[in-house]
Parts: C-alpha cells; sequence; structure tokens
C-alpha cells in the first residue's frame, strides 16, 4: 500500500464505531485531507495522543481506495497554552472549523497551512481574552484566510465608484461585496468608521503576534467583529457552525 509523508494540522474529528475515528487535517502539501484512524480510540493507542491536542502533527499516511488511513503520527510542535486556556481553545477551536467550512479535499495551498501555525503560535503565546470578549485574533485570521482564498473586501476603494475611500461617511455591504463611500452608500448599509477600516487593514497584512497589541475603541472592535461575520456568513451556503460555537462557548 503505498504511503505519504507530510505535516498536518487537525481541524476536527469524528468518532466512527467503538473504536475508530475520522479525522479532517489540514496538511503543508497535499490540502485538506480525510483520513480513517483504526483503533484510536483504545486506551492503548499511540497515535491518537498526537492528533487530540492543538499542535503540528507529522503525519504517514496510507493511501486507501476509498478513504485513506493514519500510518504515523507524531506531535512536532505542541502549544500547550491553548491546551491549558477554555478561552483559547474556543477560538483555536473557531478558527480551525472556519478552515474546515472554507476550504475543499485535496487542493494544495500552502499558505493556509502556514497562515494555522503562524496563528496557533501567536495565539499561544499571547495573553488569553477576557471571559466572553471575542479576541481580534479571531477577526486577524478570518480577514486572512479570505485573502488567500479569493473572498476578501477591498478596503481601499469604494466597491461601486472605484474611488480611494476617505476616513468618514463610510459604509459596509456584503450584498455588493465591499466598502461604499459615502457618496455611494446604500442608506440600509451599516456605517463604518475609520478605525475600523485601519484595523483590518493592519491585520490583514502585519504579523499576527502585532494583532493583540491593537488599542481599538469599543465601538470599532464591534464594527470588526460584524464585518468579519457578515464575510463569513456571505460565503457559505449553510450556518455558519464556527460562529455558534464561539457564542456558546462564551
Amino acid at each position: 500500500m503505498a504511503t505519504f509523508r507530510d505535516k498536518g494540522i487537525v481541524l476536527r474529528s469524528k468518532t466512527l464505531r467503538d473504536a475508530d475515528r475520522h479525522y479532517a487535517i489540514f496538511t503543508e502539501r497535499h490540502g485538506k485531507v480525510l483520513i480513517l484512524a483504526k483503533g484510536s480510540r483504545r486506551g492503548k493507542s499511540k497515535m491518537s495522543p498526537h492528533l487530540g491536542s492543538f499542535g503540528i502533527v507529522d503525519l504517514m499516511i496510507a493511501k486507501g481506495r476509498i478513504i485513506d488511513r493514519l500510518a504515523g503520527a507524531d506531535l512536532a510542535v505542541s502549544y500547550r497554552s491553548i491546551i491549558d486556556s477554555l478561552e483559547k481553545t474556543a477560538l483555536a477551536q473557531g478558527v480551525l472549523l472556519t478552515v474546515d467550512a472554507m476550504t475543499k479535499r485535496e487542493l494544495p495551498e500552502e499558505r493556509v497551512f502556514a497562515l494555522l501555525a503562524e496563528w496557533l503560535g501567536a495565539l499561544d503565546a499571547s495573553p488569553p481574552p477576557p471571559p466572553g470578549h471575542r479576541h481580534l485574533l479571531f477577526d486577524a485570521a478570518v480577514s486572512r484566510l479570505m485573502d488567500i482564498l479569493g473572498f476578501a473586501i477591498d478596503l481601499k476603494a469604494c466597491v461601486r465608484c472605484r474611488r480611494p475611500l476617505v476616513p468618514e461617511g463610510n459604509a459596509v455591504n456584503m450584498v455588493q461585496g465591499g466598502i461604499e463611500c459615502a457618496g455611494c452608500k446604500d442608506p440600509a448599509a451599516a456605517s463604518i468608521s475609520a478605525d475600523a477600516i485601519k484595523a483590518m487593514r493592519f491585520m490583514r497584512r502585519e504579523p499576527f503576534e502585532t494583532v493583540p497589541l491593537l488599542n481599538l475603541p469599543g465601538h470599532a472592535r464591534r464594527e470588526v467583529g460584524v464585518v468579519t461575520d457578515l464575510m463569513l456568513t456571505t460565503h457559505l451556503e449553510e450556518r455558519f457552525s464556527a460562529l455558534h460555537y464561539l457564542k456558546a462557548v462564551a
């Protein structure tokens, strides 16, 4: 049976029968793959601990006719502070669910793997958010992911007239797919402040580790969160489970 090796980050798992699990894993060179881990729920399984925590895993995968199988796993990088914090765990699960929902199987995209690795490292090193509060790192991850996948909104020009955005009078219109200037905006569109637009530009281009340093007023934080949620729900056909997950944990 042919096998291949790759690095991967577990997006989700699903129990199958009594002792097996299905895993969705985003790999560095093969994109998102679904694999069957036989016996991984048994207490004596040597591979399941490597797949059950947040980290980067060295994988050996055996190609199958219907589904690939896990042949070996070794945890290469572990993000311990995420595991030790309920708030960080919620954020990490939210982002992993986002990537799972927004990507298709076996379409290689090394930038998504690099994004996940960088983001998990930044979350691991950052202080946890206060209970019940949303972290800008989640919005930054979604913004960068949308940019890679080609769904990002233009933060520099009006989506209607294509003139450069000025600081005041702008609004978000996801039906049109972006931000409208004061002269073009629909009366029903939600206004967005200059602070929120600047923050979204910053989060899209700067390293994740700098995002927690942003000092935004409350209204701008809320606006960034609304834009993130609108982007997600606009580009997904079904109700997005990651948003409900974050709200449930909060």
